[in-house]
């Protein structure tokens, strides 16, 4: 099974909310995968070549308490401004 990464507030914020946006910087297929410390969850893909003004009906699903600290962490994972982005819908598996 594939595995994914979170920061550990993001890790909590999925398993108190049973599921979380998130960005990537490489493209994936709709798989379940497991995260460390949460388990089974299911990850579909949202959007390709995501930009920070498509984000703002997504930020309350984040982890993150505002769309300038979401995008300030994607650029600081992501500094190759030329590579596209992509959002994945992660959740949990009951």
């Amino acid at each position: 099974m594939p595995t994914m990464s979170f920061m550990p507030q993001l890790k909590e914020f999925l398993l108190k909310n049973g599921c979380i946006y998130t960005i990537r910087k490489y493209k994936m297929v709709e798989a379940v995968v497991d995260i460390e410390g949460v388990g089974k969850c299911s990850r579909v893909p949202v959007l390709e070549n995501v930009s920070k003004k498509d984000l703002p009906t997504y930020v309350e699903s984040s982890g993150f308490e505002s769309l300038e600290e979401w995008w300030a962490k994607v650029r600081y994972f992501t500094p190759d401004r030329s590579m596209p982005l992509y959002l994945y819908k992660i959740e949990v598996v009951r």
